[in-house]
């Protein structure tokens, strides 16, 4: 009897040093626009346009021994939206498009993070709007010491979140495909 008691104790602290070592490798790391870009291009009337967003945040936490567990949450100032010019950026921040009053924020977060050929693929959902939708997101990450670079694109159907409205729905006017691309510099949280 007390053989049995002396393994259930030491199978029990063996469990709980397994779950601190596991926790113990899971690191978080954040930035925003101070340490990083997130810029999107698009396409209207024919002519290609660019932008940025210059406020946003980003979380990410992950077992460094697998990228593919990364918990990533993204959140940005859709009145940060800037294509560098002031009618491009009114508009941008209208009703038609962004809605920037009624809808301030964006926010993406991820979920299955599959490895693929040339880096990650990040199933997420993407809340823009008020609409909420999966959207895949490509990732390559970089991690040394206490730093963590990340980089990735997506390609965003706007009209699938309501991103237009009146003359701004047709996507012969605004091509509905908008191409977003990152390059972070991430560093660990305490």
């Amino acid at each position: 009897m007390a053989n049995k008691k002396l393994i259930s104790i030491l199978a029990l602290c063996f469990c709980a040093v397994a779950v601190a070592v596991a926790v113990a490798e899971q690191r978080c790391y954040q930035t925003d626009a101070e340490s990083g870009e997130l810029g999107f291009r698009g396409e209207a009337e024919g002519n290609r346009f660019s932008g940025q967003f210059a406020a946003f945040t980003v979380e990410l936490c992950l077992d460094e021994a697998d990228p593919a567990t990364a918990v990533i949450e993204v959140t940005v100032d859709t009145g940060s939206a800037s294509v560098g010019n002031r009618q491009g950026d009114e508009a941008l921040h209208g009703k038609e498009l962004f809605n920037i009053e009624r809808f301030p924020q964006a926010r993406w977060q991820s979920g299955k993070i599959e490895k693929i050929e040339d880096g990650y693929l990040a199933g997420g959902e993407l809340t823009l709007r008020g609409v909420s939708g999966s959207q895949p997101v490509s990732l390559s990450f970089d991690l040394d010491e206490d730093r963590l670079g990340l980089s990735g694109s997506a390609e965003i159907l706007r009209i699938d979140f309501g991103v237009g409205e009146g003359e701004f729905a047709d996507p012969d006017f605004i091509r509905n495909r908008v191409d977003l691309h990152f390059e972070l510099e991430m560093i660990r949280r305490p």
